[in-house]
C-alpha cells in the first residue's frame, strides 16, 4: 500500500510542479537565512578572534589598557616581573591609504631594533626582510609592507604611499617587506610595519603603546604569572590571554550577533508557515483524492504517513537546497556585518570567506526537516480525518463552522492576551528563548483568529465591492469567503510576511525616533566636528590645540570637547565619554532624565561625580546615588552616580566624566568631538567653512550642523538593519509566492463554475476581472491582519527584544509611511500574482470546463 501511495503523491507533483516549486522554495528560503545568519555571526567572530590572536604572534600574555594606552613604565614592570621570558611593545593603527580596495591599512608599530622572536608566529621563516636595516630604524618615514600589497599594487624598494595620519597626509618610502602566515590573510594582507617610536610619532601616540606582548618562561606556570603582573599594574590595565581577548571583542559585538538571531528565528517562523500553507493547500487540493483513496480501504493512519512523508521529502530536498543558499548568502551577510563592526564599533576584522560548518549546516537541515514535518501535521490530520462521504463533494463549505467557533476564538484571543502582559511584565533576565515565545504567542493567536478575520473583512468588503466594480466584485469576495481552509492559509502567509516587515519597520522607526530624541536632548549644539565618519574611530583624534583652535573662531557661543573611548566594566566593554561638563550642561538644557540637575551639573564639572546612561544603570545594577568604581590605568577612580540620561551610543551602557578628570586619570588629552553653540546671527554653513579652512592639511574632518549629524546617524542605522531590510524583502516575495499558489489552485477548483458562467454569457475579461479582484480582496485581508500583527510583534521588539539586546527603552512608533507604502506594494504584487492564473482562466475552453468534475 505504501508503495501504491508514493505512486499517488509523485503524480500529484507532476500535475502540480508549481505548487511543489513553491513548497520548496518556501523551505529553502527559511533554511537559507537561517543558516546563512548562523554562519555569517560566526564568521565574523572568527575573522575578529584570529586578528587578535594572529597579531599576537607566540605571545602567551598580553597586557591592554583599552584606547588610550599605556606608558613606557608598564613595559619595564613587565619586563621585570619574574616568569617573563620576553616583552615587546605595539601600537596599533587603522590608517586611511591612497590605494584602491585597500582604503583601510592595518599599521603595526613594532620595536624594530629587537630581533622580533616574539613574533615568527605572524611572519613566515623569511621574516621581516629590509635591505637598508640602518635607513629604516633611522628615517622616521620608513615602512615595510606585506607580500600580498606588493603584489596587488606592483610596490617596489623605494616607493613611497600616503597614508593619513594625526598631521595629515604624509608620505611613507617602503623599505621593507615580509609574508606572514596563513597566506597574509590577516587583514587580508593590507598590512604595513613600521618602528613603534616613528609610528607614535605618525598617529600622535606621544609615548603610549597600546599592548605589551610576552612570552613567559618554560616550565613556569603561565596563570602565576598573570597573577603576579595583575599585582604589579594599576587594574585598568588587563592582562589577559590573546584569545581571552578575542572573547571581549566578542562580548562588544554580541547585540549584532543577538539582533541577527532574533530576525533569523522570526524568518524561521515565516518559512514554517509557508510550509503550513503548501500542504494546507495541497489538502485542500485533494479532497476528492483523499475520499476515493479512503473508499477503496486506505485507512486513516496511511493518508496521514502519506502527506507525512511527503513533507519528509520535500524537507529533504528543501532543506538541502536551503543549506547551499544559505552558503552564498553568507558571503553576503559577512561584508555587511564587516561593514557594521567598522562603522559602529571601531572594529576591523580581516576579510574571510565564510567557511563550511557541517554542524551549522546539519543543524539548519535538521531545522528544516522538523519544521516540515511540524508545518504538514496538522493538515496531515486533517486528511486522515476527513469523512469519505463528505470528501467526494465541497466539505469546504460544509465545515466553515468549525474554523470559527468560540473554543477558537478563546483560545486566539488568550494567546494574544498572554504574549502581551509577559511581555510587559516579565524581566529580560528571562533568556532569549523564552522570551521569544512571547512572540510566537502573538503569531498563533492571530492564526487562530484569522478565520473570523477574514469572515468580517469579507462582510465588509461586499458591498465595497459590489459598488465600485459589479457582480464580478460580489462573486470574487463570496469565492474567497466559500473556501475559508484555503484563503485561511494564503491571508496567513501574507499576513506572517507582512507583520515582519512592519514589526521591523517598527523597531527600526523606534530605534531612530529613541535616537533623533536623545540627540536633541544630549547633541544639541549648533556644529559638531569629528575626525571620522565612523560613529567612533579608534585611530585618528583630534589635539587639544587644534580643538581649541577651532573653539576660538569668531562666532562661537560655547564650546564642548568630547574624548570618546571604552572601558572594561564587569566583563563588558562600555562607552567612556570625557566632557567638558559645564560647557555640555549649558549647550543641552533638560539633559537628565533622574537626578537634580544642577547639583548633577556642579558635582560632575567638579570631577566629584559621574553621570551614566539608564541602559548602563539597567544592565549593571547602579542607581542614581551608588558610588561607582572605575579601574583607570592610573589608580580605581571611586564617584557617586548623580545623574541618568537614556542615551543611545553604546548597547553596554555609557559613563560621563568631566573632561579633566578623564585626563588625570587616564593621562590622554585627545579629542574625538568638538561641539560647539553659535553665537545668533552666524550662519552655519559659512561657520562649516572657516572651521574647513583652519583644520585644512592638518586633520581629516567631518563637519556637521545638528540637523546634518541626525541624518548621519540615521544613515549608520540604515547599515545596521541593512540585513533586516533585505529580510523583510525575501518575506514579501515568500507571501507572494503563496498567493500564486493559491489563485492557481482556485482557478483550477473553479473550472466548472467558470465554465457555467462562461456558458451563461459571462465574458473573457469578466472572469479576468473576477480573478484579479479575488486576489486583490485577498491582499487587503492580509494587509489589515499584517498589520494587526505587525503592532503586536513591534510591541514585543521595542519592549522585550530591545531591552534583551541593549538595554534600551525605546519609544513605541509605528511606521505610519512604510504601511501607506506597503498598501499599493501588496496590492500590486497581488495582481501581478494573479496575472498568470487570471490568463489561464480565460483561456478555459466552455465545453471542457463544464465537463469537469
Amino acid at each position: 500500500m505504501r508503495r501504491a501511495l508514493a505512486f499517488v503523491t509523485l503524480r500529484q507533483w507532476r500535475q502540480h510542479g508549481l505548487r511543489l516549486l513553491l513548497t520548496l522554495l518556501g523551505i529553502a528560503l527559511g533554511v537559507a537565512v537561517f543558516f546563512a545568519m548562523r554562519l555569517a555571526n560566526v564568521t565574523l567572530l572568527s575573522s575578529l578572534r584570529a586578528t587578535i590572536e594572529q597579531l599576537g604572534g607566540k605571545a602567551t600574555l598580553q597586557v591592554v589598557g583599552g584606547e588610550a594606552g599605556f606608558s613606557p613604565e608598564v613595559l619595564k614592570t613587565v619586563r621585570a616581573t619574574p616568569g617573563v621570558q620576553m616583552a615587546e611593545p605595539v601600537t596599533e593603527t587603522i590608517a586611511r591609504s591612497e590605494l584602491p580596495g585597500a582604503d583601510n591599512l592595518l599599521v603595526l608599530g613594532l620595536d624594530i631594533g629587537s630581533d622580533l622572536k616574539l613574533y615568527e608566529g605572524l611572519f613566515d621563516e623569511n621574516g621581516l626582510v629590509v635591505n637598508n636595516p640602518l635607513a629604516f630604524t633611522t628615517r622616521a618615514d620608513s615602512i615595510a609592507v606585506s607580500q600580498s600589497l606588493r603584489s596587488r599594487y606592483g610596490l617596489k624598494d623605494g616607493d613611497t604611499l600616503s597614508l593619513d595620519t594625526a598631521r595629515g597626509r604624509l608620505r611613507f618610502t617602503v623599505r621593507g617587506f615580509f609574508s606572514m602566515r596563513g597566506a597574509g590573510s590577516i587583514f587580508g594582507g593590507n598590512v604595513i610595519v613600521m618602528d613603534i617610536y616613528a609610528a607614535q610619532a605618525a598617529f600622535d601616540r606621544g609615548q603610549k603603546f597600546d599592548r605589551i606582548d610576552m612570552v613567559t618562561a618554560p616550565g613556569v606556570a603561565v596563570e602565576a604569572v598573570q597573577q603576579d603582573l595583575r599585582g604589579r599594574l594599576p587594574a585598568g590595565l588587563e592582562v589577559v590571554r590573546p584569545d581571552l581577548r578575542g572573547q571581549n571583542i566578542e562580548n562588544a559585538v554580541s547585540s549584532v550577533r543577538l539582533g541577527l538571531a532574533i530576525t533569523s528565528l522570526l524568518a524561521l517562523t515565516i518559512g514554517v508557515f509557508i510550509i503550513f500553507n503548501s500542504f494546507s493547500i495541497s489538502v485542500n487540493q485533494r479532497w476528492k483524492e483523499i475520499g476515493i483513496l479512503r473508499s477503496l480501504g486506505v485507512t486513516r493512519r496511511e493518508v496521514q504517513q502519506m502527506f507525512l512523508g511527503e513533507a519528509a521529502v520535500m524537507g529533504l530536498i528543501g532543506s538541502a537546497a536551503g543549506v547551499a543558499l544559505g552558503y552564498w548568502l553568507a558571503n553576503g551577510a559577512t561584508r555587511i556585518m564587516s561593514a557594521i563592526s567598522v562603522s559602529i564599533y571601531g572594529y576591523v576584522s580581516s576579510a574571510e570567506r565564510p567557511a563550511f560548518r557541517w554542524d551549522y549546516a546539519a543543524a539548519a537541515f535538521g531545522v528544516g526537516v522538523f519544521a516540515s514535518l511540524l508545518a504538514s501535521w496538522l493538515p496531515a490530520r486533517a486528511a486522515s480525518r476527513l469523512n469519505p462521504v463528505l470528501a467526494l463533494h465541497n466539505i469546504e463549505t460544509r465545515q466553515r463552522e468549525t474554523l470559527v467557533g468560540r473554543p477558537r476564538l478563546a483560545l486566539g484571543s488568550a494567546c494574544i492576551l498572554a504574549g502581551v502582559l509577559l511581555t510587559k511584565f516579565s524581566t529580560p533576565r528571562l533568556g532569549l528563548l523564552v522570551q521569544y515565545t512571547y512572540a510566537l504567542l502573538f503569531q498563533l493567536g492571530m492564526i487562530l483568529l484569522l478565520p473570523k478575520l477574514i469572515a468580517w473583512g469579507a462582510r465588509i468588503l461586499r458591498p465595497v465591492m459590489s459598488g465600485a466594480f459589479g457582480a464580478e466584485g460580489v462573486i470574487a469576495v463570496d469565492t474567497m469567503k466559500r473556501a475559508p481552509r484555503r484563503t485561511s492559509a494564503t491571508v496567513g502567509a501574507l499576513m506572517i510576511g507582512l507583520s515582519f516587515v512592519f514589526s521591523n519597520g517598527a523597531f527600526i522607526q523606534s530605534q531612530k525616533s529613541g535616537l533623533n530624541r536623545s540627540l536633541d536632548k544630549s547633541v544639541s549644539a549648533d556644529v559638531l566636528v569629528t575626525t571620522s565618519e565612523q560613529i567612533r574611530s579608534r585611530t585618528y583624534h583630534f589635539t587639544e590645540e587644534l580643538a581649541r583652535r577651532v573653539t576660538g573662531l569668531p562666532g562661537v557661543k560655547g564650546a564642548d570637547t568630547v574624548r570618546v573611548t571604552t572601558l572594561a566594566y564587569n566583563g563588558d566593554e562600555i562607552a567612556l565619554l570625557a566632557r567638558d561638563m559645564n560647557a555640555w550642561f549649558e549647550i543641552s538644557p533638560g539633559l537628565l532624565d533622574e537626578g537634580d540637575a544642577q547639583r548633577a551639573h556642579d558635582l560632575s564639572a567638579r570631577g566629584d561625580g559621574f553621570i551614566v546612561s539608564n541602559n548602563f544603570s539597567l544592565r549593571s545594577g547602579v542607581r542614581l546615588g551608588d558610588q561607582l568604581r572605575l579601574e583607570t590605568p592610573t589608580g580605581p577612580l571611586v564617584r557617586p552616580v548623580v545623574g541618568l540620561l537614556e542615551y543611545y551610543h553604546s548597547d553596554k551602557g555609557t559613563i560621563f566624566l568631566d573632561r579633566e578628570l578623564y585626563k588625570k586619570f587616564w593621562q590622554d588629552d585627545a579629542v574625538d568631538y568638538v561641539m560647539m553653540n553659535l553665537q545668533s546671527g552666524v550662519d552655519s554653513q559659512t561657520f562649516k567653512q572657516e572651521v574647513q579652512r583652519v583644520v585644512a592639511g592638518q586633520q581629516r574632518t567631518f563637519i556637521y550642523t545638528h540637523e546634518e549629524y541626525k541624518q548621519w546617524v540615521t544613515r549608520l542605522i540604515d547599515q545596521f538593519f541593512i540585513l533586516t531590510y533585505l529580510q523583510m524583502i525575501v518575506a514579501i516575495f515568500v507571501a507572494g509566492l503563496g498567493l500564486i499558489n493559491t489563485l492557481v489552485i482556485s482557478v483550477a477548483e473553479r473550472q466548472r463554475e467558470l465554465g457555467v458562467f462562461r456558458a451563461i454569457g459571462g465574458l473573457r475579461r469578466q472572469v479576468q476581472r473576477m480573478i484579479l479582484l479575488e486576489a486583490a480582496s485577498i491582499s487587503l485581508i492580509g494587509l489589515i491582519t499584517g498589520l494587526l500583527a505587525g503592532i503586536f510583534n513591534a510591541y514585543f521588539l521595542t519592549r522585550t527584544a530591545a531591552v534583551m539586546i541593549a538595554g534600551f527603552n525605546l519609544p513605541f512608533r509605528f511606521p505610519v509611511l512604510l504601511a501607506l507604502i506597503t498598501a499599493p506594494a501588496v496590492l500590486t504584487v497581488g495582481l501581478l500574482a494573479a496575472w498568470w492564473p487570471a490568463r489561464r482562466a480565460t483561456r478555459l475552453q466552455v465545453a471542457e470546463a463544464l465537463a469537469c468534475e
